[in-house]
């Protein structure tokens, strides 16, 4: 049994090392055998705790930074940081548990795991990504194979959670050419056949795709969209008198990429009540006249509505003139750190970082517009959420914009996986996509999801490219996780009739 959980740890950490910021992606594919030779022939408790902690060891490597986030600047004892970090992925790795039980479920009943591993894979995902809180849906397994755009193309068809079966589809394959179910010898040969079609079909279609958007791209009219990284210091972001030294240096890099016709700046950009502080209101509005382009930018809010008065995140879209002709307020926010979660139950329990009050959501889907057409703002780790890109475009985003601060990581690998998860979003969604991070990584994203360029980190940054102006949209932002509810309908309906099938016999 030792042997088995040494197998199940490495598992854990060959997945942890092929997300970035260690990137050595080509892991994917064989991370996953070691748990599965650790759970073959198990009783189904000891493959779920065998998944259990496979996946607390993948999700801590992944996570780590939450320790750094919640003890510097959340003022937490480090202690209490790495305790933050375990629940969070003590609740993850349920997931894991719960696959790999499933899997040795379904091979005590006799469904191939060539499509049941997956299947219950994509399902348990689905899950991952709206329940408890919102959701938790970051990196999930197709988002490592960000770097591979011949890979990635299949996602306008299933979103993520297809590049997701994928991967996992591949480690079963491999694993039952080494190690084939025993009985199953005869049936190897037809099984290989049929992988060797699905992954022709994968290499096919991305190939396929893009030729084809490459030519969409290259005939389509071009905008010419500036990104700006003012690099300030987290500890120094809220200071009162840190904040005209802030616009004296956006000033001055917005004054690089003057002549562009849309430039961008990263979430609270602006720390102070924009329109609420006439002085330095007028100094951000004086800036967008300068640069004579349209200036979004990110800073907090309060109205005063019929619930009383209320916060936002929002981000503010100026004209050439510098007046307002758009906002957008951030949809979806962050438990314990733009809100509380269960707050009336749990009155004890704070938010992590003070900030100006809970924040209230604004309407998912919101764009603001340009003469040219709408662009779809996406503030801090919005950039996780499919659904929120996916109505952006169906309300004529021909842009996605992530405006976000992640200063907050320090040097971890948190802001190399906000950017791995971006690019799955443009390819979703087949509209480019450009991120403006307070300490990087800024980043241009085209269609293809193809890095164009990007920033290093913790630096100040102001780059401008002509970015292909696309009607977007695809069959995923269309219809949505058909896929993946596929995959749980299909899990579900196996669990059912498996059920049934061991009753009679």
């Amino acid at each position: 049994m030792f042997t088995r959980l040494v197998a199940a740890i490495f598992s854990g950490l060959l997945l942890a090392a092929a997300f970035p910021k260690w990137d050595q992606d080509y892991l994917l594919v064989v991370a996953l055998m070691p748990l599965l030779w650790a759970i073959r022939g198990q009783s189904l408790r000891s493959a779920f705790w065998l998944g259990i902690v496979s996946g607390l060891v993948h999700f801590a490597g992944l996570l780590y930074w939450i320790v750094y986030v919640t003890h510097v600047y959340g003022n937490l004892p480090l202690l209490v940081g790495v305790g933050v970090l375990l629940c969070l992925a003590g609740y993850l790795c349920l997931y894991r548990g719960l696959w790999a039980w499933g899997v040795n479920w379904g091979a005590a009943r006799g469904l191939n795991p060539l499509w049941w591993a997956p299947t219950l894979w994509v399902a348990l995902e689905l899950g991952q990504t709206y329940i408890l809180f919102g959701g938790s849906p970051w990196e999930l397994l197709g988002n490592g194979l960000y770097r591979y755009p011949l890979l990635l193309q299949v996602a306008d068809l299933t979103g993520v959670y297809g590049l997701s079966f994928l991967v996992v589809l591949i480690n079963v394959a491999i694993f039952q050419i080494f190690r084939p179910p025993k009985g199953r010898q005869p049936h190897w040969f037809r099984q290989a056949a049929v992988v060797c079609v699905i992954l022709a079909l994968w290499l096919g279609y991305g190939y396929y795709r893009l030729e084809f958007i490459k030519e969409l791209e290259a005939a389509s009219p071009k905008v010419k969209v500036a990104v700006v990284q003012g690099n300030i210091k987290q500890g120094e972001k809220w200071d009162p008198k840190m904040v005209e030294a802030t616009l004296a240096r956006y000033g001055e890099l917005t004054r690089t990429v003057a002549g562009a016709r849309l430039i961008i700046w990263p979430e609270t950009a602006a720390p102070f009540f924009f329109l609420r502080t006439p002085q330095l209101t007028a100094q951000v509005q004086a800036i967008a006249r300068e640069s004579g382009g349209y200036l979004l930018f990110g800073a907090p809010a309060w109205e005063l509505t019929s619930q009383g008065e209320q916060y936002f995140n929002r981000a503010y879209l100026l004209s050439p003139q510098g007046g307002v002709v758009g906002t957008y307020d951030k949809a979806h926010l962050v438990p314990y750190g733009e809100y509380v979660p269960l707050k009336k139950f749990f009155p004890f329990i704070g938010k992590m970082v003070a900030m100006v009050g809970d924040f209230a959501e604004g309407p998912v889907g919101a764009v603001v517009s340009l003469p040219e057409g709408a662009v779809g703002p996406l503030i801090c780790f919005e950039s996780i959420f499919p659904y929120l890109s996916r109505a952006q475009v169906q309300n004529g985003a021909r842009l996605l914009v992530n405006l976000t601060n992640d200063a907050w990581y320090g040097t971890t690998s948190a802001p190399y996986q906000s950017l791995a998860i971006a690019v799955v979003r443009a390819v979703e969604s087949r509209v480019c996509l450009a991120r403006a991070a307070n300490t990087g990584i800024s980043a241009f994203i085209n269609a293809q999801g193809r890095i164009l360029w990007q920033s290093g980190l913790f630096v100040p940054a102001a780059q401008a490219l002509e970015l292909p102006w696309l009607e977007g949209g695809s069959l995923y932002t269309q219809y949505g996780d058909v896929f993946a509810w596929a995959c749980v309908l299909t899990a579900g309906l196996a669990l059912i009739f498996s059920r049934r099938r061991r009753g009679r016999g």
